[in-house]
């Protein structure tokens, strides 16, 4: 029988295991740097790291999901649009947002009174968020009864296809849905998505790079502690903790004038917070320095780099690592 060790288990059962998104780009690395020889994975990097990431990269494929019936209605709505001689936008004032009515203070008052509590605020400055969330809903349900008036009266076929990245060229051109006659392939879904997977891409490698930087400033300090016989603890308190100099009372108060509206009471009041956030970031400064002067003495490949504009072929069709 195979056996998986406890830790493995558990860093499976807490790192969420996510589907391909297909907003990688290729090849993918797997190393993102070599540090004096030890190589950095991307499984090296921290479980809050690869969770926020997954998350992220869900979105992704939460959308491939929903993109099929978005194109449908969107294709419908177009072709009902050209037969009245309109624009689509106007078709959809025409027949959604005409139709909705405006939801009454009344109406607004009765769902504050109806889930209000003790620690509600006042009526008067929520009023507007409630006749907006009502306005939002009931456009909602317009929208969907108008599209399936319009689904309805159309020629709609969805094929047994799982909406899925695509693997390779071939791939694009599996049709997943055909309106009056005209398909939805796997480019179609593709190609509305690559601005979701840019925004996506950009922030998984910010993500990766916050990370990455850590790992490497830890391993750098690791290896010279060792070199010197010490700790790397020892070596901090050395070469930073000593250095970084104390922020005054002064410094602090200059620090609460200029930002005095996010505050809330008197400077006394914030005083030891605020000179516990200056003096953590004036160490932040120092070990970033002391970080960098240990770069240069070191042999660092940094092969994480950051992403591309996206396009179509990148994220299918190049081969992987």
């Amino acid at each position: 029988m195979l056996k998986i060790s406890v830790n493995l288990w558990l860093l499976f059962l807490l790192v969420p295991q996510t589907p391909n998104c297909g907003c990688e780009q290729k090849p993918q690395l797997n190393v993102l740097a070599v540090v004096n020889g030890v190589k950095i994975t991307q499984q090296d990097l921290s479980i809050d790291t690869r969770t926020q990431v997954s998350l992220l990269q869900e979105n992704v494929i939460g959308t491939r999901a929903q993109e099929v019936d978005r194109q449908i209605n969107q294709m419908l709505f177009d072709a009902e649009a050209k037969r009245r001689g309109l624009a689509t936008e106007v078709l959809r004032v025409l027949e959604i947002t005409a139709r909705v009515a405006e939801p009454t203070e009344a109406e607004a008052r009765a769902i504050y009174e109806r889930k209000k509590s003790r620690d509600s605020p006042g009526f008067s400055s929520v009023k507007k968020g409630i006749i907006a969330q009502m306005k939002s809903e009931r456009l909602q349900v317009r929208a969907i009864q108008y599209t399936n008036a319009l689904r309805a009266a159309a020629q709609i076929t969805r094929s047994d296809l799982p909406v899925t990245p695509p693997e390779n060229e071939a791939d694009l051109l599996r049709v997943f849905a055909t309106v009056n006659g005209e398909s939805i392939t796997s480019q179609d879904v593709e190609r509305e998505l690559l601005p979701l997977i840019s925004i996506i891409q950009q922030e998984v490698y910010k993500l990766r790079k916050r990370d990455l930087d850590v790992r490497i400033n830890d391993l750098l300090l690791d290896q010279e502690a060792k070199r010197l016989g010490t700790t790397p603890q020892a070596l901090l308190d050395l070469q930073v903790k000593t250095r970084v100099p104390i922020v005054s009372e002064e410094q602090a108060r200059a620090y609460y004038n200029e930002r005095k509206a996010q505050f809330s009471g008197k400077f006394s009041a914030h005083k030891f917070q605020i000179m516990q956030l200056l003096q953590a970031q004036e160490a932040q400064k120092w070990f970033t320095a002391y970080a960098e002067e240990l770069r240069k003495g070191a042999a660092v490949q940094v092969y994480l780099t950051a992403p591309t504009q996206p396009d179509l072929r990148q994220l299918c069709c190049n081969p992987v690592d």
